[in-house]
């Protein structure tokens, strides 16, 4: 009787199993409720986001200056210096014996008359620059600034800050042409004293400052070429890196040969291919880096640690929740070891041609809304309400880095989103989690972590 009893029992569960799963089946309307249960989940946060592009590149002096030689003026003497040489302002480089002494002499009086000419109407210009004043707000424009000097005009634009700019841009250019025209009038004046006292050699004087990089023997123009000691860092672009990079966007430049980190800006990409294009070969885009203002003298950079956007901020360090951990998103503090100040030199001599690492932030959002990328669904996301209830909701998602999703809209910070396999879940279901004794069973249980035995001892003891 008992194996009968036994085997009716268990036809009854089958029969009770297959029963629900034809009900659920056949349910096209929903009309059975469905419990959900939810394993995974995880609440969004807030964190900065950014996308890099990594690449090479190579450093190169700024500026190439090139210095002639007219052989008209006289008989070329000798070079002064040699390749290599790093020269300053009024450093001499060549010297040479004027044909006819009265010529030159005059040509040199003309040459000095027309730089202190040029000098004036550069210092008025700077002056008149200096006069205008940018109002605090933009109620009203700031006045346009007519430069004869120049024979221009100069439109501030309508936003304070804009126009400020505008002006502190327009005084440092023209600080340093006025530093290079008193440079040429020094150099005019020495040759002049020289011409004057041995009457027939003229030394001629460095009117820039860097580093020699080629002479020429055969006296061809230009018959010596001088690098500006700036450096800024050259590389090349694919057609697909190409479309995202931008003049403007931040650079950090890693220096292999001295294993040093630097600031930059891509300065200029180039819109037209290196090479002439041909079906077969693919397009080559070069850009240039311009290296961050380290504020010391140029030639010099200093060495820094590569920043870390992360060091000062806790990142989440899961992607879910489990019956294992904790139901809050677990972090951790980023380990700051690598950002200890160290002690590096405050200059490091860069030269032309060290190679370098760039890698270059083509996006970035900050304090952005994410998500760990297992947890969207073809760009879904099932919140957690707080009704109890799990909502399909569409996203929209923007940067990822490092598995973490930026979701632009659909979701907002703190908000808790399921992790479970969407073929899981179902919108609008009502849904359970599993009890962890760690965070909430126990504090529902013993609220306020009172220690049972105390409260009997003291009655024993009382007694």
């Amino acid at each position: 009787m008992r194996k009968y009893k036994k085997r009716f029992l268990q036809a009854a569960v089958i029969l009770f199993i297959g029963l629900n799963f034809i009900l659920v089946y056949i349910d096209k309307e929903e009309k059975v409720d469905r419990i959900a249960y939810i394993s995974e989940w995880s609440k969004a946060f807030q964190t900065d986001l950014e996308e890099n592009l990594h690449t090479s590149g190579v450093l190169t002096a700024v500026d190439e200056n090139y210095v002639y030689f007219d052989e008209q003026a006289g008989s070329f003497a000798e070079f002064l210096v040699e390749k290599g040489d790093q020269v300053t302002n009024g450093d001499p480089l060549f010297s040479y014996t004027v044909d006819n002494y009265y010529e030159a002499e005059s040509q040199l009086l003309q040459a000095i008359t027309q730089l202190e000419g040029e000098i004036t109407a550069i210092q008025q210009a700077i002056s008149q620059m200096n006069a205008v004043q940018i109002p605090q707000t933009n109620t009203e424009a700031p006045p346009s600034l007519e430069i004869t000097e120049e024979e221009i005009q100069v439109e501030f634009p309508q936003d304070p800050i804009q126009a400020a700019i505008v002006k502190e841009q327009y005084l440092v250019e023209k600080e340093k042409e006025l530093a290079q025209k008193n440079a040429a009038l020094t150099s005019m004046e020495d040759q002049l004293t020289e011409l004057q006292s041995t009457g027939d050699t003229i030394t001629v004087e460095s009117p820039y400052s860097g580093s020699v990089a080629a002479i020429s023997p055969e006296l061809k123009d230009p018959i010596m070429i001088i690098e500006s000691q700036e450096l800024q860092a050259e590389g090349e672009l694919s057609e697909q890196d190409r479309a995202a990079i931008e003049t403007g966007q931040p650079v950090e430049i890693e220096v292999v040969e001295k294993d040093i980190h630097l600031q930059g800006t891509i300065e200029q990409v180039s819109d037209k291919p290196k090479d002439t294009p041909t079906v077969n070969d693919a397009s080559i885009y070069p850009f240039i880096v311009s290296l961050q203002d380290d504020g010391h003298d140029s030639g010099t950079a200093e060495a820094t640690l590569p920043s870390d956007e992360s060091a000062d901020e806790t990142v989440p360090t899961e992607g879910r929740d489990t019956q294992d951990n904790q139901t809050d998103l677990p972090e951790k503090e980023v380990d700051k070891e690598n950002n200890v100040d160290q002690q590096l030199p405050e200059k490091t001599n860069l030269l032309p041609g060290y190679h370098t690492r760039l890698v270059i932030t083509t996006k970035s959002s900050m304090q952005a809304t994410a998500l760990f990328e297992e947890m969207v669904h073809q760009n879904t996301v099932w919140k957690m309400t707080n009704e109890g209830k799990i909502m399909e909701q569409q996203i929209e998602s923007g940067i990822l880095m490092n598995k973490m999703l930026e979701i632009t809209s659909g979701v907002q910070p703190n908000e808790w989103v399921a992790g479970n396999p969407e073929s899981q879940l179902r919108n609008q279901a009502a849904f359970i989690t599993p009890l962890k004794w760690g965070n909430g069973f126990r504090s529902t249980i013993n609220p306020k972590e009172i220690k049972w035995y105390e409260p009997l001892l003291t009655g024993l003891v009382s007694r």
